[in-house]
């Protein structure tokens, strides 16, 4: 049986005047029917590209180059766009980052959870309405009935989130991607936007790819993560083993800068150096200027990835 998304040799270009910038390069993992896998790394590495790849929602310059995306074993790349439009919302849904400039501002926010019901589904208005208040309902909205004709500049980032999460989970999709959920939330919000999302994705035995660069997150929420760095992924494996065991160097700066690995008053430790400019082309491998451990092989070629255990997968010289 093929998983339910498999993602191989993924890679996605954009060709810019000062350039040919390697946003995503040969990205390759698999998500099965009810599990989380996290996407980490900072901003730039290419999480949200991955994302926007999977949707085909990649837009020019930027071009999906060569790769393959399986879902229930077919290749979307290899579908027309006619066909991806009902994929898109309906099979594959996505939480955006920034619910504000993700939804239209003059539309009511009923009207826009309702838009995949009466699309996909072809469900009458009354029977749109209701299930779109329920779905409200579900995410916590309070006063649905009352919500359900307001504009999104009436609410508040957290109640605009929510809305984004009832209109991803409208059609009950196989593969929910939330990209960075819990941006700009606090602390309280944040658990009760990652609670609706996992409580949604069990009761539909969703695939969720969980995007961020929080490792709190990762660690309470996923079941997988793979780490990426400069627009490849680095490293790849349970996220217990991930955190308990890490293997690249970068994986390993991660987890150490993290505020409970630091004495108090001592400063956090951070890692040196900065992300390549990818424009420029890297030779070898991207972390090589910023790692402690790098050796003469490090500058001169892209190390494969390797399985060093079983489901442990690392990209670098030392278990080359």
């Amino acid at each position: 049986m093929p998983s339910l998304l498999e993602v191989k040799n993924l890679t996605t270009h954009f060709q810019l005047d000062s350039g040919l910038l390697k946003a995503v390069d040969g990205v390759d993992f698999t998500l099965e029917a009810g599990e989380t896998l996290a996407l980490v790394g900072e901003s730039g590495c290419g999480k949200s590209v991955t994302a926007y790849s999977i949707m085909r929602l990649i837009m020019p310059p930027g071009r999906i180059k060569s790769g393959e995306i399986l879902l229930d074993g077919v290749d979307l790349l290899q579908e027309p766009e006619e066909r991806m439009r009902e994929v898109r919302g309906n099979r594959i849904s996505m939480i955006f980052q920034e619910p504000m400039t993700s939804l239209n501002p003059v539309l009511r926010i009923g009207e826009q959870v309702m838009e995949g019901l009466l699309l996909h589904r072809r469900l009458s208005r009354d029977e749109a309405r209701e299930e779109s208040l329920d779905l409200l309902n579900q995410v916590g909205i309070p006063s649905s009935a009352d919500r359900f004709n307001d504009y999104p500049h009436r609410l508040s980032g957290g109640m605009r989130q929510r809305v984004m999460i009832a209109m991803a989970l409208a059609c009950r999709p196989q593969v929910l991607i939330a990209d960075e959920p819990t941006t700009a939330l606090d602390v309280t919000i944040q658990a009760q936007i990652l609670e609706i999302i996992h409580r949604m994705k069990a009761q539909h035995q969703m695939g969720l790819i969980l995007i961020t660069h929080d490792l709190g997150i990762v660690a309470e929420n996923s079941d997988k993560t793979a780490v990426m760095y400069a627009g490849k992924i680095v490293e790849y494996a349970k996220t217990g083993d991930i955190l308990h065991n890490p293997l690249h160097p970068y994986t390993m700066g991660l987890l150490n800068s993290l505020p409970q690995k630091t004495e108090p008053g001592r400063p956090l430790q951070t890692i040196p150096g900065f992300v390549p400019n990818l424009l420029a082309g890297v030779p070898g491998c991207g972390f090589c200027e910023r790692c402690s451990e790098k050796r003469w092989e490090c500058k001169q070629e892209i190390p494969a990835m390797k399985e060093v255990s079983k489901g442990h997968f690392v990209r670098c010289w030392k278990f080359a």
